[in-house]
């Protein structure tokens, strides 16, 4: 998955209890998280229960949708849908 901005990691925390709390906040299914980020929905699961961790290249993806609200990620996730269609 290509980054939509400079791949700079310094600064860039990851802890499970965020993912699972932010995810929860935006009402998204680990399916749909995951779509965001470019993983499976079974990834989430694992980065939150603390069974596995993001790679470095996946921190900035998930530090892009930590500002977004609701509307910003449904609207991500239908030009994802849409684009997987043309495919």
């Amino acid at each position: 998955m290509s980054v939509p901005f400079d791949a700079d990691t310094k600064g860039v925390r990851f802890t499970a209890k965020g993912l699972s709390s932010q995810r929860k906040r935006l009402g998204l299914s680990a399916a749909d998280y995951g779509k965001l980020v470019g993983v499976t929905g079974q990834t989430i699961y694992s980065w939150e229960n603390g069974l596995s961790r993001p790679r470095k290249q996946q921190l900035p993806v998930l530090a892009s949708i930590r500002p977004l609200g609701k509307r910003e990620v449904q609207a991500r996730l239908e030009q994802l849908t849409k684009g997987s269609r043309k495919k």
